[in-house]
């Protein structure tokens, strides 16, 4: 597998050491950029692609509960950029409401992973990140 470009916005520094983890478990091979918050991840996608800043990611794993601007609205800013309108992304959140599940399903979402209790079941996230990347490279 090639290097991916991994776009995580989370705030919690513990989901982010997970994620990491279970990247890292599943040897995918990557270069993590983090957004702390939304304000930095719509900060991010507004760059992104211009001069001397970063492509779109290769996948945006997405907190939908960001301080300062949710990810529901981070989420729909990155699908308006025409070169992310296909670009796996996968819902990290501890909310399991159907209303959050909608929304960001009607935003065209790959994946949604609740946030598990249970490190091995975080690990899981690994596999799932693979299998979204491994999906966009198949010949259509």
């Amino acid at each position: 597998m090639r290097q991916i470009h991994v776009l995580l916005a989370e705030d919690n520094r513990g989901d982010v050491l997970l994620v990491s983890e279970a990247l890292l478990a599943h040897n995918i091979p990557h270069q993590l950029q983090i957004a702390a918050n939304g304000a930095e991840a719509m900060d991010f996608v507004t760059r992104m692609g211009q001069p001397g800043e970063s492509p779109c990611p290769d996948i945006l794993l997405l907190d939908l509960n960001l301080p300062r601007i949710d990810g529901h609205e981070v989420l729909r800013e990155f699908r308006r950029h025409p070169a992310c309108a296909a670009t796996p992304v996968i819902i990290l959140s501890s909310s399991d409401r159907p209303a959050d599940r909608e929304t960001v399903r009607a935003l065209g979402v790959t994946r949604y992973f609740k946030k598990p209790t249970k490190f091995d079941d975080f690990m899981k996230l690994g596999a799932i990140v693979k299998e979204a990347i491994e999906e966009t490279e198949r010949p259509a």
